[in-house]
């Protein structure tokens, strides 16, 4: 038999109904602004919000709702339960959970192939991948979004689980992991109270914080501290303000090392980290900002003074990260914030039903100390991860020392450390070269190989640095600046590293070298020179003269020299590289006179003339085990490594160099060679007795003058020229100087070479034997000029 359906005698409206329910619970007095609102007090003097409770309870299979508004008395208004909070069903839950997971696996197997940890153990990329990747983050997840199902239960809310969002491509996002999405919209869930809504919102940025947190130390503990076998330039990873400072206190250094190849482990929980902190942040929509109107109140954040200063406020936050952000999505999360803070009611606000309980302070306090805690603790580095540029290179000099004085005699230790700039092994050569007037005058003491005159290191990584004393010794008398050249030769890296070595005597020269201005026919040197308490200059020579004059004032000033034609040519003192030494100075006063001083001339090297980037070389130029070395930059030295490309010279020959490529001369020399040096740079022949020649590279006409070469001063009577331009080229003879005779010369010359020839020219000296000379051949486009100066000494002819 059917149930028995019964009918009320008298037909209710709506209002009248809720009315009756609602004075089952409250004591009812005025009627508020809106429809179906009153203002009320818990019956019998119980709590309003306890009553809320209950009529709630008995309101929802109705579809209806209560809630209470924060005045005095409190207002309760009935209103329909919010609908569309759903957002997806349980198996639409689960499918976007494994695809989700699906796509993580696919990120992690990224990073185990891109750091081959996937060879070390013999396991399946796949399976490392998810068990280093997927599932940590997965279960953090679960976790997380068990932790607020639970919590939201114990305030009587079904909240939903949450399913995290994957960006599955690392070479733009390099976590996998960007955010979550809910199963029920939460701002459209009625919450019973702050409490309740601030409990429920930081469940999932605590838990994803912590585990990233925890996954990130566990990630560090199983990164090795030498670097993996890299076939491409590794990600370098950053964790958060407290697990670095936290791991750094027993890690040390290693803490950034291992960070440049970080475990599959460590970078999910680098990416829990952030998402976490990011969860945090009070950006509408995000856990964050419903906490926040859970600590200050939804009247006041609906509060259009409060509103503005906090859209003020994030958008000075957003011009500062636009302005300094080096990572592309912080600037993103800052736009999102400012335009969703400009947006305000394009987002619903959170549902709190008892707005008339308030929050007690010490529920307040605490969710501000979470919420400080985690957006502090978790902070992530200003760049999270980023591609390392030079993951191969050779040895930082940074902090080498870039000049050291001296007593004289008394010699100096200094601590060379040798350590990588990028991260994989590094092995080469170190040598040490003295530059200046005297560099044999001075002592240098190290050793790091068993072999004396090389530096040889192997297998230096950040984890495994160098650490190299050199003692250096001074001349025992008075000295000028010299420089100790270190040259590092690492293939493909190779780099100089210049010291000064200074008196602490002030008087005298305060550079190593006569910095070179104009053209070697018409010179201008210039350098720094303490002159203590001021005096006179004096050179020797008839061919320099003061620029500037010759009385020089108290302290450091520049002085600057200009020279006749001739007067590179004039000189006959060379250092080791083969620069032409200046004039000798001295400083002289009323009582005493300061010197002799005497320094190179930078930029006065032998030089070489190239046509298209090609040089012929002259028969004769070099001999069976001699080794061609080049580069395009730096400073001219011979390889330290006896490994050579071979050039057989029994016939004829070409071969192209690039920069700091060694060719050993073999064969019978009887073939005619060429080599592809470029257009500027050096090219150093290094004999067998461990002796160099070097020389600059110059573009212009093919020319070679034996001996010396071009622009060289020529102390032989018979010159030989060869032509090795493409056409022919006419000579000159041009005469400098200011001798009163003529006729100091005799020459044998003729009118012009033709390409692929060589011509004697005879040059011989008459005349006055007090005659400062110099002879030197130049060639151009217009020709091959023969040059002769002569000049009266300094006391006259």
């Amino acid at each position: 038999m059917p149930e028995e359906i019964l009918v009320d005698n008298e037909t209710w409206g709506t209002r009248e109904l809720l009315e009756v329910i609602t004075s089952r619970f409250f004591d009812l007095g005025s009627e508020g602004a809106y429809p179906n609102s009153w203002e009320v007090q818990g019956i019998d003097g119980r709590e309003v919000g306890e009553q809320l409770l209950q009529l709630n309870v008995h309101l929802d299979p109705m579809g209806l709702i209560g809630s209470l508004e924060d005045s005095n008395p409190p207002v309760m208004t009935i209103s329909r339960m919010p609908s569309g909070s759903s957002v997806m069903e349980g198996y639409q839950q689960v499918v976007l959970w494994t695809v989700m997971a699906a796509f993580m696996t696919l990120v992690g197997s990224h990073w185990v192939s891109e750091y081959e940890y996937e060879g070390e153990s013999g396991i399946s990329e796949i399976v490392q991948s998810s068990l280093f990747f997927t599932i940590p983050v997965m279960l953090s997840f679960f976790l997380a979004s068990y932790c607020r199902v639970l919590v939201a239960r114990k305030y009587g809310i079904e909240i939903g689980h949450i399913t995290p969002i994957v960006f599955p491509i690392p070479t733009w996002w390099s976590f996998g992991i960007i955010g979550a999405l809910g199963q029920r919209k939460p701002d459209l869930v009625p919450m019973p109270n702050r409490r309740a809504l601030g409990s429920i919102e930081v469940t999932v940025p605590i838990v994803l914080f912590l585990a990233g947190n925890i996954l990130t130390i566990l990630g560090l503990m199983m990164t090795p501290s030498n670097p993996p076998e890299l076939t491409a330039a590794p990600t370098v990873f950053d964790t958060s303000l407290f697990t670095g400072y936290l791991v750094e206190t027993w890690m040390g250094n290693e803490l950034g090392i291992r960070l440049q190849w970080l475990h599959p482990i460590g970078i999910a929980g680098v990416g829990l980290s952030i998402v976490g902190w990011g969860l945090m942040l009070p950006i509408p929509g995000l856990p964050g900002d419903r906490l926040l109107y859970a600590i200050i109140g939804p009247s006041e954040m609906r509060n259009g003074r409060t509103q503005t200063s906090i859209f003020l406020l994030v958008l000075f936050v957003m011009v500062v990260v636009f302005a300094t952000a080096q990572w592309t999505p912080w600037i993103f999360l800052a736009f999102v914030a400012a335009w969703q803070r400009f947006n305000p009611d394009s987002l619903p606000q959170p549902i709190i039903l008892d707005e008339h309980i308030g929050l007690e302070e010490r529920f307040r306090s605490r969710f501000v100390a979470i919420a400080a805690i985690v957006l502090l603790a978790g902070l992530p580095g200003t760049v999270p991860s980023y591609e390392m540029e030079d993951y191969i290179a050779g040895i930082s000099t940074d902090e080498w020392p870039e000049e050291l004085h001296f007593e004289a005699g008394v010699g100096e230790e200094i601590l060379l450390i040798l350590e990588p700039r990028g991260v994989m092994p590094v092995s080469g050569w170190l040598q040490f070269r003295v530059e200046g007037s005297d560099p044999d005058d001075w002592g240098l003491n190290y050793s790091c190989s068993e072999f004396s005159e090389v530096c040889r290191f192997d297998g230096l990584t950040q984890n495994k640095i160098l650490e190299l004393p050199i003692v250096i010794t001074p001349p025992e008398e008075d000295f000028s600046p010299h420089l100790l050249k270190i040259l590092v030769e690492i293939s493909g890296f190779e780099v100089e590293h210049l010291i000064k070595l200074s008196s602490h005597d002030d008087e005298g020269f305060v550079d190593s070298y006569w910095n070179l201005t104009g053209d070697s026919e018409n010179p201008i040197i210039c350098s720094e020179m303490d002159a203590g308490e001021g005096g006179v200059l004096s050179i020797e020579g008839s061919y320099w003269e003061q620029m500037n004059g010759s009385n020089l004032s108290f302290g450091v000033q520049e002085v600057c020299l200009r020279g006749h034609e001739g007067a590179i040519q004039n000189s006959d003192l060379f250092d080791g590289q083969g620069r032409v030494f200046g004039p000798v100075v001295y400083l002289i006063r009323e009582n005493s006179t300061s010197g002799p001083w005497a320094i190179p001339i930078d930029g006065t090297e032998p030089l070489i003339q190239v046509e298209d980037g090609l040089w012929v070389v002259p028969s004769e130029f070099v001999a069976v085990g001699d080794v061609f070395y080049h580069s395009d930059s730096g400073s001219p030295f011979c390889p330290s490594s006896d490994v050579a490309a071979q050039i057989n010279t029994s016939s004829n020959w070409s071969v192209e160099m690039g920069n700091y490529t060694a060719m050993r001369i073999t064969g019978n020399l009887s073939g005619e060679g060429t080599i592809g040096i470029g257009t500027e740079g050096w090219l150093a022949l290094c004999h067998n007795d461990e002796t160099m020649e070097a020389f600059s590279i110059k573009e212009s006409v093919d020319v070679y003058v034996h001996p010396n070469g071009l622009y060289r001063g020529l102390d032989v009577e018979e010159i030989m020229v060869f032509n090795r331009a493409a056409g022919r080229m006419n000579l000159a003879v041009e005469w400098h100087g200011d001798s009163p005779q003529s006729g100091i010369w005799e020459v044998s010359i003729i009118d012009w070479i033709e390409s692929g020839d060589s011509t004697s020219i005879t040059v011989k000296e008459v005349g006055l034997s007090s005659l400062e000379r110099a002879v030197w051949i130049t060639a151009d486009e217009s020709g091959i000029t023969v040059h002769l100066s002569a000049r009266c000494p300094s006391e006259g002819c």
